[in-house]
């Protein structure tokens, strides 16, 4: 079977720590090289497709997280393992 290119694939990502403050993004992938990791950010909404903001830096190298009402403090690890993007996928 050959995979279908997704919307994903022709989008140019950045990690989530290389994006601006306040910007909307939408999810390209949360690649953390721990299916456990990766497991826990998709139940906090970090997945493929969610719309998030970066609401304020923290002096670690983190950052403060918005998706949808909720509020994440994420690592600077986890911050370069996830894929962004700031096109907003078409609906259609």
């Amino acid at each position: 079977m050959v995979r279908q290119p997704l919307l994903w694939d022709t989008l140019a990502a950045m990690d989530l720590g290389s994006a601006d403050t306040g910007k909307v993004l939408t999810v390209v992938s949360a690649l953390t090289g721990s299916d456990a990791v990766s497991r826990r950010l998709a139940e906090l909404g970090i997945r493929p497709g969610a719309r998030l903001r970066i609401l304020s830096r923290t002096s670690g190298g983190g950052a403060i997280v918005a998706i949808g009402d909720d509020r994440l403090a994420v690592s600077r690890a986890i911050l370069t393992s996830v894929e962004v993007t700031d096109h907003v996928p078409a609906h259609g």
